[in-house]
């Protein structure tokens, strides 16, 4: 089964309930002998981007955030509040321990349920992650924009409905992809977004989006916004990896985290982007991950 019959199969439109009578969507690849890692997508994202990766040796299961994909969204939620759904997640699916592997805007996700769920998380991956608003590279550039809308809640959903528009339509993301091509990316990246990766995305992105833009609203509200806790309280078994030529998170954020999360393991590249890094060591952070499993 290739990528693009994968994220079709039923396995890739489940939704579990949670307690308070929102439900959580997700991709399991459903192997429930293989120890399993919950990925966490980036931004915009949805539970799919799991479904790109085929793995060896593990029971990998993508989750919406709530107001993404199949998710139900949640008022006011905030970042303390996620693990506190992959908790409940865990418990309906029957798995005590886990690992969890979160992509670019699904780092901080991932540091948030190794902080708060140290007795379920047995392992975290950090891959090209934002990070908390204070660590360097959060306010500059693309991600400027988006950590400052974090108090602006009326231009984040018009920003946000703007964007929608142009993803769910085949002429306009044309035209974007176009611009997007003229733009600043590593070279590992270039040859990612002239392949199947880059529908692949766009099929995640729709996904994501599909029926409105709150997960997006929330998620930058948070990215935005202090954690109320520091990285450094981190104590389950952590990994990073980061690539030095990425452009859309610098890896001034990655340096954050590798000077403070306690024993935390590091992988630099000098020439890896913001998705080559995923593709390129997807096997060496699923490994990591599982041997604590």
């Amino acid at each position: 089964m290739n990528a693009f019959e994968t994220i079709k199969s039923q396995n890739a439109r489940l939704t579990a309930p949670l307690p308070d009578g929102r439900k959580l969507g997700y991709s399991d690849t459903g192997d429930q002998n293989l120890p399993p890692v919950f990925y966490l997508h980036g931004f915009p994202g949805s539970r799919l981007e799991a479904s790109f990766l085929i793995i060896e040796g593990a029971r990998l299961i993508g989750i919406d955030r709530p107001g993404y994909g199949l998710s139900s969204p949640k008022r006011r939620r905030k970042l303390a509040d996620f693990p506190k759904d992959v908790a409940a997640f865990a418990d309906h699916l029957g798995i005590d321990r886990f690992a969890v592997m979160g992509v670019s805007g699904g780092g901080p996700y991932a540091a948030a349920c190794a902080h708060w769920l140290p007795d379920r998380v047995a392992a975290a991956a950090l891959v090209c992650p934002l990070g908390p608003p204070e660590a360097p590279g959060m306010s500059q550039g693309r991600l400027k924009m988006l950590t400052n809308l974090a108090r602006r809640p009326i231009a984040r959903q018009a920003l946000f409905g703007i964007g929608r528009a142009i993803v769910m339509d085949d002429n306009w993301m044309r035209r974007a992809a176009a611009y997007r091509a003229k733009q600043p990316r590593a070279e590992a990246d270039k040859g990612l977004m002239k392949s199947d990766m880059s529908r692949l995305m766009l099929a995640s992105w729709r996904e994501a989006i599909g029926s409105g833009v709150a997960g997006m609203s929330s998620d930058s509200r948070i990215y935005g916004s202090p954690w109320g806790w520091r990285i450094s309280e981190i104590q389950v078994p952590t990994y990073l990896w980061h690539g030095h030529a990425d452009t859309v998170v610098p890896s001034s954020i990655g340096r954050y985290y590798a000077a403070r999360v306690p024993d935390i393991k590091a992988t630099f590249t000098e020439d890896d982007g913001h998705f080559s890094i995923v593709l390129n060591f997807k096997d060496e952070i699923i490994q990591k991950l599982i041997s604590h499993l």
